[in-house]
């Protein structure tokens, strides 16, 4: 049985610092119980290549199982934040509607010094480092006002997914 893309995304993304956040974020979206109609084909990568679009086969994956404890989508100003849990930090997508029923992905790269700049101006950051002192993973626990500033900061960048 396959799982939706979007799961294991966080594990492909090339990113050497990841961005934790000690809770789901945002605070105050509104908690998915389930996936919409409107994001399953984006989640599963099933394209017709005639038409280039995303196709849903039911069969392909396992909906009831995409979102759990672990994994939580939630929506909020119109877009959707995917957040996996992972060693009890939680690590976010942003999934923005586009044009043409299609939707663009967003992530916080650790590594970038201007997004450590803009997150280290708009809340408290907690740097985690190897034992050769590399920066691994940077943790922020941004209240909903902070988290809201780091959306208008444009501090998520655009990310692709390919097949």
């Amino acid at each position: 049985m396959k799982y939706i893309k979007i799961v294991v995304l966080f594990f492909l993304l090339p990113a050497c610092v990841e961005v934790g956040f000690k809770n789901p974020q945002p605070q105050k979206g509104k908690m998915m119980e389930s996936i919409p109609k409107e994001l399953i084909a984006f989640y599963t990568g099933n394209t017709d290549s005639t038409k280039g679009k995303n196709l849903l086969k039911e069969a392909d994956i396992n909906i009831d199982s995409a979102l759990s404890q672990n994994a939580v989508l939630k929506q909020w100003k119109g877009n959707y934040f995917y957040n996996q849990k992972k060693d009890s930090l939680w690590y976010v997508i942003m999934i923005k509607p586009s044009t043409g029923n299609t939707f663009d992905t967003y992530r916080l790269d650790g590594g970038n010094e201007k997004t450590q700049t803009i997150l280290k101006s708009i809340s408290k950051v907690e740097e985690v480092r190897s034992d050769e002192g590399e920066l691994k993973v940077l943790i922020i626990d941004p209240s909903p006002s902070e988290f809201k500033k780091i959306m208008q900061s444009k501090a998520f960048e655009k990310i692709e997914i390919s097949e």
